[in-house]
């Protein structure tokens, strides 16, 4: 029993307590009952939102842009249609980062769910600005938003992956 990893998350699911400041001395931890179904909940609409935004990296850096299906990538979804993946899962990313880093016993919000939310936030940023880009058909600007977008994507991921445990599902691939 004396070799038993406490803080490895893979047989663990608490890691350990911690004493800070902020927190007093409570054991900041969020349960898989609570990880478990999020994950269930948002993990294909923010997988298929990767897959595209991929995608979309590809149809960029392209030497002929298919202007169109980029567009259609980016499109917001408005006049009653539905939402691309990429700027659906926007709203649902930051319903993920909320249950998947709050804690029971921590009654305000974690300074990593914060920066989970402002990450959230650049992307939707990113995003908007891509689909105006996309629109004028102006390729630098395109491939620039893109890649600031992608830093965003792979910022929030690398947050969001650390509370994914192999006992609640597989991480998020990153956008490359």
């Amino acid at each position: 029993m004396e070799a038993f990893p406490a803080d490895d998350p893979t047989y663990n699911a608490w890691g350990s307590c911690t004493t800070s400041q902020s927190t007093g001395n409570s054991c900041v931890y969020v349960s898989l009952k609570q990880r478990i179904p999020a994950y269930g909940k948002y993990s294909f609409s923010i997988e298929q939102s990767i897959v595209e935004y991929k995608a979309l990296g590809r149809i960029l850096k392209s030497s002929n842009i298919n202007w169109n299906e980029a567009a259609k990538l980016v499109d917001p979804g408005y006049e009653q249609k539905m939402p691309a993946p990429i700027v659906d899962a926007l709203l649902k990313m930051a319903l993920f980062a909320t249950q998947m880093l709050t804690s029971p016993n921590y009654s305000g919000p974690a300074k990593e769910l914060l920066v989970a939310r402002y990450y959230v936030n650049e992307c939707a940023f990113a995003t908007t600005e891509l689909a105006k880009a996309i629109e004028d058909q102006d390729k630098e600007k395109s491939l620039g938003l893109w890649n600031f977008g992608m830093d965003s994507w792979n910022s929030y991921l690398s947050i969001v992956n650390r509370a994914i445990s192999p006992k609640v599902g597989d991480k998020f691939e990153m956008v490359s």
